[in-house]
């Protein structure tokens, strides 16, 4: 059995978005709850530190992070239409950041083969100088930034799964080719970006591939999309370290989204993440919680992927056939494959 670190704490609980916000304090504790219930032996419930401010700045201003700072003298703070704080959220958003870099660290220093950080508020849409969509800091792109300026990893792959586009995890690394950014994401949808033709700039160009599904796709249009796409560039590229923005919102389910995804295509990306990480790089494979708002598809997803972290016997994987995002698929192909080998 896999080793897996779970980084949860109950100050997640803390930051209040607004009465009947769909990011509320229940998403976490019910995770929580659940990795406890597992009790596996290899499963080890582990507290966050909180980031720094300095880790925060290696993907934000300086500027941005004291506005969050002051955010905490007021009762409410509106970032924008859909991004509100209260007087935790600060030091809420600092023990998401840094719960993504506990899992980091305790993955890169091989304390687990694998870790999933059970983090509030999420990050992928945070941007260098603003917050939005529920996001303040972009936990995934700080932990990226820790491993590659701090550690001083020359690839480090993040694959983003969550409904919506993370234009902020883009933004941050458009110009790296340190950091190869693939993200699933309905299209068009909240924010308007990822776009297949967002490739990549400057040293960057072509390290960020975007696959933008139409609403209405499911588990065979995205394992149809990995094994064609995701999992041939990723070897390629050959990762150090594996992160996953690990958002439940494209399941049937889900409130927010119009994808059909089940929780059993939670557990096959995982398991071909998994798979990935262990060819490249030890296994080194590291996710948190980004979106997810029905609370019965979130339990769901989760224990299908804290199931799947732990399981050492891999099982041979199916190709599978997409039902409605060949074309797609087809169109990401044509525009990345002078770049990188693909079937």
């Amino acid at each position: 059995m896999l080793r897996t670190v779970a980084v949860a704490d109950p100050r997640y609980l803390e930051h209040f978005a607004g009465r009947g916000h769909p990011e509320a304090p229940a998403r976490v504790e019910l995770l929580s709850e659940l990795a406890t219930e597992l009790r596996r032996p290899a499963l080890a419930m582990v507290a966050p530190r909180a980031a720094t401010e300095a880790e925060i700045e290696l993907c934000h201003s300086a500027e941005y992070l004291r506005l969050v700072r002051s955010s905490a003298a007021y009762s409410r703070y509106d970032f924008d239409p859909d991004t509100h704080s209260s007087p935790a959220t600060y030091a809420t958003a600092l023990l998401a950041a840094g719960g993504v870099l506990t899992a980091t660290e305790a993955v890169m220093q091989g304390a687990a083969e694998n870790a999933f950080a059970l983090i509030r508020p999420p990050g992928h849409h945070a941007l260098p100088q603003r917050a939005m969509g529920f996001c303040f800091f972009n936990n995934v792109a700080v932990a990226a930034a820790y491993l590659t300026t701090v550690v001083g990893l020359k690839r480090v792959l993040i694959i983003d799964w969550d409904v919506h586009h993370g234009n902020g995890t883009q933004e941050i690394f458009y110009s790296s080719k340190r950091v190869l950014y693939i993200s699933l994401h309905q299209y068009p949808f909240y924010p308007g970006t990822g776009a297949i033709d967002d490739i990549g700039a400057g040293e960057g160009l072509g390290y960020t591939i975007n696959l933008p599904f139409a609403a209405g796709c499911g588990d065979c249009d995205y394992l149809a999309a990995f094994d064609r796409i995701v999992m041939p560039i990723s070897r390629h590229f050959a990762p150090q370290a594996v992160l996953i923005s690990a958002g439940f919102d494209a399941h049937a389910r889900d409130p927010l989204a119009q994808m059909k995804l089940t929780e059993a295509a939670f557990g096959a990306m995982t398991r071909r993440v998994k798979r990935l990480a262990a060819e490249c790089c030890q296994g080194r494979l590291v996710l948190a919680l980004e979106g997810g708002y029905n609370l019965q598809a979130l339990a769901a997803c989760g224990r299908n992927v804290l199931e799947e972290l732990g399981r050492e016997a891999d099982e041979p994987l199916t190709e599978t056939t997409p039902e409605q995002a060949a074309p797609m698929i087809e169109l990401v192909r044509a525009t990345h494959s002078a770049r990188w080998p693909l079937p």
